[in-house]
């Protein structure tokens, strides 16, 4: 329901508001933009930042819990494998021995 003091006014959509005040030396008003002009732009793609909150966002919270600490065991493995030195050197009377498959060492071969 309307207001009762309500009054429709004709007013075009493209016409700018009057100035509030004239200024000393008026300049030319730059034509207003037609209203259509922002209907038929293309939407602005998402930002990947965006996107990859809003996937997260849907894991649930378990989910999120195991692939952070999935993630920071193996960062915590590489840091550990990178400053961590081996226990021993290898034997300097011993050759180092070759990499070979599970059955060739249980044969002998």
């Amino acid at each position: 329901m309307r207001h009762p003091l309500h009054v429709a006014l004709p007013v075009p959509v493209g016409v700018p508001a009057p100035a509030p005040a004239p200024a000393p030396a008026p300049a030319p008003a730059p034509a207003p933009a037609p209203a259509t002009a922002a209907r038929h732009r293309k939407p602005r793609r998402p930002s990947p930042v965006r996107t990859a909150l809003a996937a997260l966002a849907r894991v649930p919270p378990a989910g999120r819990l195991a692939a952070g600490l999935g993630a920071a065991s193996v960062l915590a493995a590489t840091a550990l494998t990178a400053v961590v030195e081996p226990a021993a050197p290898v034997a300097p009377d011993r050759v180092p021995a070759r990499q070979s498959s599970t059955f060739a060492q249980l044969s002998g071969n």
